[in-house]
């Protein structure tokens, strides 16, 4: 079932621009390999990889059509950047056109773009993936590091990509997402009750 689902995705998605084509297949070298650390079925990981980007080259106006007859849920923050739509639309379709019926698939190609306060290790890896791949942090220090601890802590790689979000975006004067802002709060959250768990050296 999911290699034919696999299969049809993939064609689906080398018709779109060369250079879409290009990106899907950096950001598939890096989710196989985070899958390799993270034990994740590498089929699972591909389909997810294939689908998320199916309707990136859409333009506004079409991604909000679209989702709009889909009956998708469209805020206020979509209709002044619909390309915040493209995972959404592209998991529904995912669904309807390809028959994809695993939650956790679709939940990596519907969050990859802001994420979810939880999330499934295979959204993680793919949301990460996205990010990181070549072109996005050739020259980029920090995603780079980011790229290495996703190796060995998937959280605080997600939480240290966030914050590198915010910081683009104040700087650039952008609002943030509400939706990005309250998984990242959640993430943050997380996090310090992680460290509570974790026996402080006392130096001696």
């Amino acid at each position: 079932m999911i290699a034919a689902q696999l299969a049809r995705v993939r064609a689906r998605l080398e018709s779109r621009p060369a250079g879409l084509v290009s990106h899907v297949g950096r950001v598939l070298t890096e989710a196989t390999a985070l899958a390799g650390c993270w034990d994740l079925d590498e089929q699972r990981v591909e389909l997810a990889v294939w689908g998320h980007d199916l309707f990136r080259a859409a333009d506004g106006a079409e991604l909000l059509r679209r989702s709009l007859a889909a009956k998708l849920p469209v805020t206020s923050s979509d209709e002044q950047s619909p390309v915040l739509l493209h995972g959404p639309l592209a998991a529904y379709v995912l669904t309807e056109d390809f028959g994809v019926q695993d939650d956790e698939v679709l939940e990596a190609v519907r969050a990859h773009t802001l994420g979810l306060g939880r999330m499934s290790t295979l959204a993680k890896v793919i949301l990460l993936a996205d990010k990181v791949e070549t072109m996005k942090r050739r020259g980029e220090r920090e995603l780079q590091a980011i790229r290495r601890l996703a190796q060995r802590d998937l959280d605080l790689a997600l939480l240290c990509w966030a914050d590198c979000k915010l910081l683009i975006e104040r700087g650039d004067g952008w609002p943030s997402d509400p939706r990005h802002w309250k998984a990242r709060v959640t993430w943050l959250e997380a996090g310090r009750k992680g460290l509570g768990s974790v026996p402080m050296s006392t130096g001696e």
